[in-house]
């Protein structure tokens, strides 16, 4: 009898199982699934097919090894760092479905996978203009920012959009996007001060910048060191530094330019907001987190839903005894109602828990931060990058709590559903 583990390995392409595997694994992270959510779902997808599998995702990088032990087909994936993107987990999850259904074979599932974007294209890059002037705006009057305020973080908010949309087509603005944001945003505050007069500094920047606030990573990073992720949890974690020191590094390159006085022009007290205005707030973020999330037109209820009860919640729990811990129960009340979702209506998780972490994440907290230590306030900057660290760890602790009273997972199939073929 021949030694097997002598014999040659063949490429991964002569095995459409593993093809579809790999497919579907760069797919999901392409989406921004997190890579606990990708290992376990590439996992469940492989038991059902009879495929072993050993999978390492990390936020740049796949490695999957499809085989039996010592004989192996290893696939290596370099990947970017994904961003949530809700319209391809809705659709992965859909041929996921149809997968289960017995609609697609293989080979089918790999070419349906590579071509989504050719075959349901997502929104023209230039919606993220608007939408980021709608998303600052709305964490403006949720700051209990006044009209100059508004207008400033409006103006902000759109340059970010004009921004992001060079940053697609040009890649050293790419690499350099955040500096830039944060640079062209302390020049905007500038210009509208020469012009029109002072404005609060903290707020106008911070709800300018908010969707580049790296608050949602730092959540990642957290749940998947507490999920024993450790190598991916760090990484992420690095992410995050790296982005608010970018921020800061945008922020100081504006300060130098204009001078320090810039700084003197508000403090971080904020003012009650009206009921009217929250409304308004809500769907204001709701439009530009269904538009930058990149969500289906058919989802845009869910995203609506999902930000009105963080919102809400957040809101409730405010005047309330267990305000001390208002982010660990929002994230607990939120990860229920999303598994529910996910478990009654067939949705993937992310399509109701990304919005709704995205409201509740502290990562302007950690931005007001590094204003401050430009100010030469050690004290109030440390005050504050300690509350958002503390409000990420009850926002993990709340999502773990919810999970596991509720459990559920990255993607759905519809009931009744047998085995892959």
């Amino acid at each position: 009898m021949s030694d097997t583990s002598t014999r040659p390995i063949s490429a991964i392409a002569d095995d459409p199982k593993a093809v579809f595997i790999a497919t579907m694994a760069r797919a999901l992270h392409e989406a921004g699934v997190a890579t606990d959510a990708l290992e376990e779902t590439m996992m469940d997808i492989a038991t059902s097919i009879d495929v072993p599998l050993q999978i390492f995702a990390l936020p740049t990088q796949i490695t999957i090894a499809v085989g039996p032990r010592w004989n192996q087909k290893t696939v290596l994936m370099r990947l970017d760092p994904g961003s949530v993107n809700l319209r391809r987990i809705s659709l992965l999850n859909a041929i996921y479905d149809d997968l289960r259904a017995g609609k697609m074979d293989y080979r089918e599932a790999s070419v349906a996978v590579a071509n989504i974007d050719r075959r349901w294209p997502g929104l023209n890059v230039f919606w993220q203009i608007p939408a980021l002037a709608f998303v600052a705006i709305a964490v403006g009057i949720l700051l209990g920012a006044g009209p100059r305020e508004l207008t400033v973080a409006g103006c902000i908010g759109l340059a970010t959009g004009v921004i992001a949309v060079i940053a697609t087509h040009n890649a050293v603005v790419a690499r350099l996007f955040e500096v830039i944001a944060a640079f062209v945003g302390t020049l905007i505050v500038a210009v509208f001060t020469k012009m029109f007069g002072p404005t609060n500094i903290y707020i106008s920047i911070v709800a300018g910048v908010v969707v580049l606030l790296p608050g949602y990573s730092l959540t990642l990073a957290l749940h998947e060191l507490a999920n024993n992720n450790l190598v991916a949890g760090v990484a992420r974690l690095g992410k995050v530094l790296s982005v608010l020191l970018a921020l800061a590094c945008g922020a100081l390159l504006g300060f130098a330019l204009l001078g320090p006085k810039l700084l003197q022009l508000g403090d971080v007290h904020t003012h009650a907001v009206a009921g009217r205005w929250w409304m308004l707030a809500a769907v204001l973020i709701s439009v530009g987190l269904w538009i930058d999330l990149d969500s289906r037109l058919r989802d845009f209820v869910w995203v609506f839903a999902a930000c009105f009860v963080a919102l809400l919640i957040s809101h409730a729990l405010a005047g309330t005894p267990v305000h001390t811990v208002s982010a660990f129960a929002s994230a607990f009340l939120c990860g229920i109602i999303a598994n529910m979702g996910a478990r009654f209506l067939r949705l993937p998780q992310a399509v109701m828990l990304a919005p709704a972490l995205l409201v509740l994440v502290p990562g302007s907290l950690s931005y007001e931060s590094v204003l401050f230590a430009f100010q030469a306030n050690i004290s109030s900057a440390l005050t504050f990058a300690a509350n958002a660290a503390f409000a990420a760890v009850q926002l993990v602790a709340g999502l773990l709590l919810s999970q596991l009273i509720f459990p559920t997972s990255a993607l759905h199939v519809r009931p009744g559903m047998g085995h892959m073929r």
